[in-house]
């Protein structure tokens, strides 16, 4: 992979972006580019964690199967987010199914390769730990701000992440309502009844699944 554009994948994630660049660069030196397809099942829960995963483009949702054998949507991850820090320091199984929602460029760093360049860079490791301590400080005040947006703005971000993913201002929904509704962490009903909403002040068009943003700057000032 092209060391530049490795370079962006690792600076997308919070514990390497504030290394110093030739830290960066020989993370970077790690990284290996996959593309996986629509409904792809990028790893299976109880897989060996094995790498640690960052989506450069497209949309990942992470699910688990509920004791009655129904399928518990978890997250979707957007570009920028990273799965599987587990992966850097142990090897534990995966505890979640990886999907594909959309067609989708994922930067992978093996477990062995970090663990490698780990022991032959203990400065690295130094770096590494006191970067994920500020990270861990900073996920109280985090947490408290999400916590305070609305559901419109929830699912305002949600469509124009998804807009962006797909490169598209008119698109089918990558997810079910009642998934949307779970992500948002809400109802079924109240996800209808803010999609009404939206149409009714036409800032979205809505037929079934099929989503057209009418209204790009009015939808981002709802976020």
């Amino acid at each position: 992979m092209h060391t530049e554009h490795a370079l962006d994948c690792v600076n997308l994630v919070p514990i390497f972006k504030s290394l110093p660049l030739d830290e960066k660069k020989a993370v970077a030196g790690l990284v290996v580019q996959h593309q996986y397809p629509k409904g792809t099942i990028i790893y299976l829960a109880g897989d060996q964690v094995g790498h640690f995963m960052i989506l450069e483009h497209g949309q990942v949702k992470l699910s688990q199967i509920s004791e009655s054998g129904k399928e518990q949507l978890l997250k979707v991850m957007q570009p920028g987010d990273f799965d599987g820090e587990a992966a850097l320091f142990s090897h534990d199984q995966r505890n979640v199914t990886a999907t594909a929602l959309v067609d989708s460029n994922v930067c992978q760093i093996d477990q062995n390769a970090f663990q490698s360049l780990l022991k032959s860079s203990p400065q690295l490791a130094v770096n590494l730990l006191t970067t994920m301590s500020q990270q861990i400080n900073n996920l109280q005040e985090e947490k408290t701000v999400s916590s305070t947006s609305d559901v419109a703005g929830q699912l305002a971000k949600y469509l124009l992440e998804t807009s962006a993913s797909l490169h598209e201002s008119s698109f089918k929904l990558p997810l079910k309502k009642k998934d949307i509704a779970t992500f948002i962490g809400t109802t079924p009903e109240t996800i209808s009844r803010t999609f009404k909403q939206l149409i009714a002040d036409g800032v979205i068009k809505m037929t079934a699944s099929l989503v057209e943003i009418v209204d790009q700057d009015r939808l981002t000032d709802i976020v």
